[in-house]
């Protein structure tokens, strides 16, 4: 098996475990989780208007930041870490990593500076 397919499989299961746990949850997520499910692919409609979109799915250089903040498991695990300190659910976060999740198990990753997927 390619190290390709073993990280898709990686990935699909994960997603697959953050889906169980959020539906072990159902009732601490609110909205909130809907929105965070959908919210990363915002950079991808605002996109054009950073610049011409150079086609081959890629995305202009200067969307390319917004769009890997929005697709790095850092900034919801530092989120989640940060709200285990205050009386705020983190489980709605489920959302923003189940989609990060899912974009990998599905072979989307980072932008590399040129806008199209980054290859690690």
């Amino acid at each position: 098996m390619s190290a390709r397919a073993i990280h898709t499989v990686e990935y699909a299961v994960i997603a697959a475990a953050l889906a169980g746990l959020a539906w072990l949850r159902d009732g601490e997520l609110g909205a909130a989780f809907w929105i965070l499910l959908v919210a990363p692919d915002v950079g991808l409609v605002v996109a054009p208007l950073l610049g011409p979109m150079p086609g081959r799915g890629a995305i202009p250089s200067r969307a390319v930041p917004i769009y890997n903040v929005a697709h790095t498991y850092t900034v919801p695990v530092l989120i989640w870490v940060a709200l285990l300190f205050t009386d705020i659910a983190p489980w709605p976060l489920l959302g923003w990593l189940i989609h990060i999740t899912a974009d990998r198990a599905l072979g989307f990753g980072l932008r590399g500076p040129d806008g199209g997927q980054a290859l690690i």
